[in-house]
């Protein structure tokens, strides 16, 4: 009978804790202004050759497309025809929309800004997936490294998957991903998602 009496208390506190921890994870909700390359402010697709309102070109090794902007590239031919299709959950993004045309060698920093002032920074999750042309050489938080990055010829290979949970801010904060190009055609994809806990909501 203590047994059985044992086997019920414990069983009752395996649902307690578990309970618990739903409850908790229950209290992140989506931060809403993190955006997918390509996208405008309802998370539509843009059309190519339009400016991305949410990624800064913030460092260019080409001085004929010093930035900020940052342009959708058209769907149609080179390169296209060699990276990863758009679709209409996220588009590349490039110096120029024209991007076959190509640009200088070096590196490219694309930055997009989002607000924690409504959450508790320490709770906060990002991430998602991106793919570059070239390589991408990081990515970063508030200009501190998080040591992802991508292969050569990532813009054929596929998405590469990230999870940032640490280097978040009270208020404004910055996501970085820094790319290099070796030579020819140079872009950025992005599939970006992210959670933190309210600073309404008490911890019990």
């Amino acid at each position: 009978m203590k047994n059985k009496i044992y086997l019920i208390l414990i069983l009752t506190g395996t649902i307690s804790v578990t309970g618990f921890i739903n409850s908790q994870e229950k209290k992140k909700i989506p931060i809403p202004d993190l955006y997918n390359t390509g996208v405008d402010n309802n998370k539509m697709p843009l059309q190519g050759g339009e400016i991305d309102p949410h990624y800064l070109l913030v460092s260019s090794a080409d001085e004929r497309f010093p930035g900020y902007d940052s342009k959708v590239v058209y769907s149609d031919g080179f390169p296209m025809n060699c990276w990863l299709t758009n679709d209409n959950e996220s588009k590349w993004i490039a110096p120029r929309a024209d991007a076959g045309e190509c640009n200088n060698p070096g590196l490219y920093v694309y930055s997009m800004s989002f607000d924690l002032t409504a959450f508790k920074p320490e709770t906060a999750e990002v991430w998602g997936y991106w793919s570059t042309d070239n390589n991408g050489v990081d990515i970063l938080i508030n200009n501190k490294s998080t040591g992802f990055w991508t292969m050569h010829n990532s813009f054929m290979t596929g998405l590469y998957p990230f999870y940032i949970k640490d280097g978040f801010i009270k208020g404004m904060n910055v996501i970085s991903f820094a790319v290099n190009n070796n030579e020819a055609p140079t872009g950025l994809r992005v599939v970006i998602r992210g959670e933190a806990e309210p600073v309404d909501v008490a911890v019990k």
